[in-house]
């Protein structure tokens, strides 16, 4: 074994969690209690929602940097986030259907499910979807951020660290459930209980993609399968 192998195949550190898997709420809790009012406004972006989307991706963001900061202090590279292989046709079909089967399937039976025992979706009063679309600038917007930054960002602290530290220590499947269930309970503030649920799903879906092809390259590149996953934020 070469000496970038055995760097690659390094244990992560279990309580980098506690730093970069937070980080990106934090660091969203933290803005708009600091000027968001006055940053919303001077961007221009009206529905307050995106906006925090955004800022949340952007914090989300920070934390890759900060991940990958700690990685290379320890000699290892964003190979170890699960930057590696290519990207083929059979994992974007797999990632494909996976996604689609969460959206499409389990999405509307967790809805159904809570409308009758009178558990919320969204902790609003009347909201049917994370990001509603009111202008083309909400659609585009809404597109970029769950589309685009979001699952480069969580995917790569959510399964590329938080999954991968978790399943150094434990057998697969627990891996992908505490890596899930870390990743529904810190969504659970800005949407609701139900969102949270499915969200648990969504992380699942990731998770078991991320150790199927031992790659966060079919996870949070392929387009299709992003586009897919995220089809409920942008309805």
């Amino acid at each position: 074994m070469t000496t970038m192998d055995t760097k690659a195949n390094q244990r992560l550190p279990l309580w980098w969690i506690l730093i970069l898997a937070p980080l990106g709420y934090a660091g969203t809790n933290l803005f708009h209690w600091l000027a968001s009012p006055e940053i919303q406004e001077l961007t221009g972006i009206g529905q307050y929602r995106i906006f925090s989307l955004l800022v949340y991706t952007l914090a989300t963001g920070i934390a890759v940097i900060v991940y990958m900061v700690l990685l290379k202090n320890r000699g290892m590279t964003m190979k170890a986030a699960g930057y590696r292989s290519r990207l083929t046709w059979k994992g974007a079909i797999v990632a494909v259907i996976a996604v689609v089967i969460v959206s499409f399937i389990i999405y509307p039976l967790i809805e159904m499910g809570l409308r009758a025992t009178g558990v919320p979706m969204y902790w609003t009063t009347g909201q049917i979807a994370p990001v509603n679309q009111n202008t083309m600038q909400d659609m585009l917007l809404g597109i970029f951020v769950t589309v685009i930054l979001a699952p480069l960002t969580e995917d790569t602290i959510f399964r590329g660290y938080v999954y991968q530290a978790l399943v150094q220590r434990m057998n697969k499947w627990a891996a992908i459930a505490g890596s899930s269930l870390i990743f529904a309970l810190l969504h659970i503030q800005f949407f609701g209980p139900g969102m949270a649920i499915w969200i648990l799903f969504f992380g699942t879906a990731s998770a078991w993609l991320y150790s199927r092809f031992n790659s966060n390259i079919r996870v949070c590149c392929s387009m299709p399968s992003t586009i897919c996953g995220h089809i409920s934020y942008c309805r």
